[in-house]
């Protein structure tokens, strides 16, 4: 393992209504909306998850809002993500805001159809 390039680390990030999408999923104390999440680093793992789960990943355009790194280590993901690092995805923070990315996509057209954040659970 001496001798294996340690991959970049990176920023974690989503776009602009990205972020807003998810925040709008965290629970705060007078909601009654699909809000199951506790905080923005939750609904941006499940996010990563849904798009690496389903292996899809999208680029952030436009203006981009970063997820606390604190909270979500990136290189606690190294072993299940070193071999998709490429040209594109370069760094663990740019793959895992990839998957993150599409995984939020995939959460807004489920919503969009009329149907619960919660519900996805069922469908995967």
């Amino acid at each position: 393992m001496e001798n294996e390039k340690t991959p970049k680390l990176g920023s974690l990030s989503v776009s602009e209504n990205a972020h807003t999408f998810l925040s709008n999923l965290v629970t705060t104390n007078a909601s009654e909306r699909d809000s199951p999440f506790t905080s923005i680093v939750e609904a941006f793992r499940f996010a990563f998850s849904l798009g690496y789960s389903k292996n899809i990943k999208l680029s952030t355009k436009g203006i981009t809002k970063t997820v606390s790194p604190r909270q979500f280590i990136v290189n606690e993901y190294t072993d299940i993500l070193e071999d998709d690092l490429t040209k594109e995805y370069s760094s663990l923070g740019g793959l895992v805001s990839a998957y993150a990315e599409a995984g939020t996509k995939v959460m807004m057209d489920w919503v969009e159809s009329g149907k619960t954040i919660m519900s996805l659970l069922d469908e995967n």
